[in-house]
């Protein structure tokens, strides 16, 4: 199974040319089907496929992992791409009003972070919409898993996260927040969108829901940058708690915490930035 690093912050490759980075994520993963993770904001996605001679066309599904810009933005450009309809796996609650609610000295920003366009309107332009719900197996090898089991009273950190309901603006919950396990060769991998459900709860539930013990990677998002210390140091030996061999941390991690990641992992640590590929 591959997986190759479409969208993220950054480029990790200088050729094929012309690959651009931008605020955002999206993961190919080719096996016996094509399965796009997120789309990114929507600058990055069709562009980058093109230049590394990945055919939309092709794709069988789509999977998103939450309901921010920064990974459904590119949504629409692919339906058009495609040019047929194609499932869309994703937890309902990505469909809730997102917003980055900032204070600022005698005035209060509510910034739109979510989908551009509304559900039925992607569902006009072939969006095939699959709800998932807690532990999904969508085909053989390939499980999603969203509602992440947290403790009581669980907040995110990143308080400027919101949703608003009417005119009631509350945390999100992040009951949406999904990520991917796949069953490769090497072993079971994971894929993370930006783990807002925090990156310790979601290998510990998909271990507790699909029996696994230790993961082979873990790759993706992992929304540390804004983390408190003490959750950071609680991540990096969760990584090491489940074995993983290959960590791949990138997107929302932040600098700091992706280098306490490096030094403690060496050559475990591995850049997933746009034009990564791993092989399983």
């Amino acid at each position: 199974m591959k997986v190759t690093v479409v969208c993220e912050n950054t480029v990790g490759v200088p050729m094929p040319r012309g690959l651009i980075g931008e605020h955002g994520l999206s993961f190919l993963i080719e096996g016996e089907t094509r399965t796009l993770f997120d789309t990114g904001q929507g600058m990055g996605v069709i562009k980058n496929l093109a230049i590394m001679g990945k055919d939309v066309k092709t794709l069988d599904r789509i999977i998103l992992s939450h309901g921010h810009f920064d990974h459904v933005g590119g949504l629409a450009d692919v339906l058009a791409a495609k040019g047929t309809s194609i499932p869309v796996y994703i937890h309902p609650e990505a469909f809730q009003k997102k917003i980055a609610h900032v204070e600022l000295p005698g005035n209060a920003l509510e910034i739109p972070i979510g989908f551009g366009l509304s559900r039925e309107e992607y569902e006009g332009k072939g969006a095939q919409f699959k709800d998932v719900k807690g532990f999904m197996e969508i085909e053989k090898g390939l499980s999603a898993i969203s509602e992440i089991a947290r403790p009581a009273g669980w907040k995110t950190w990143d308080v400027r996260l919101k949703v608003k309901e009417g005119d009631a603006i509350k945390s999100d919950p992040f009951n949406d927040d999904l990520s991917l396990l796949l069953e490769t060769d090497s072993g079971p991998v994971v894929l993370l969108g930006c783990a807002h459900a925090g990156m310790v709860e979601i290998l510990q539930d998909l271990s507790n829901k699909s029996g696994h013990r230790e993961f082979h990677a873990v790759i993706g998002g992992t929304h540390l940058e804004t983390a408190p210390a003490d959750y950071v140091e609680k991540a990096i030996q969760a990584l090491s708690d489940f074995k993983v061999k290959v960590v791949a941390t990138s997107h929302c991690t932040g600098y700091a915490p992706a280098n306490k990641i490096a030094t403690r992992f060496k050559e475990a640590f591995k850049p997933a930035a746009v034009g990564s590929v791993f092989d399983f």
